[in-house]
């Protein structure tokens, strides 16, 4: 009985392809997380019961994206960007800084 043809290893080329195809996704995946986390304390804020408050905080609206780290490409909180990524600890003077597009 033969063993079953192995096949050969994937191409460099190919291997990088496909790794960053699926790191593309997973990006994707947690930008849509993030919005419907983000949704979801919204709509969780306004139907707390309770005193009434005079203001609301407006969600945010804009169109301007927040940065995000290069490292994590998680979202920065807001406030002064340290030397340092708050969640994984990305160094940001190893990268130059990119124009935004716009």
């Amino acid at each position: 009985m033969r063993s079953p043809a192995r096949r050969s290893p994937p191409s460099d080329a190919e291997l990088h392809a496909r790794l960053a195809a699926r790191i593309e996704a997973l990006e994707d995946r947690v930008r849509q997380l993030e919005v419907r986390v983000r949704g979801a304390a919204v709509a969780g804020r306004a139907r707390v019961p309770g005193p009434v408050r005079q203001k609301l905080a407006a969600p945010r609206t804009g169109n301007r994206p927040r940065p995000r780290c290069p490292g994590c490409t998680l979202e920065l909180p807001a406030g002064r960007k340290g030397t340092a990524c708050v969640w994984c600890g990305f160094q940001f003077d190893a990268v130059r800084s990119r124009k935004r597009k716009g």
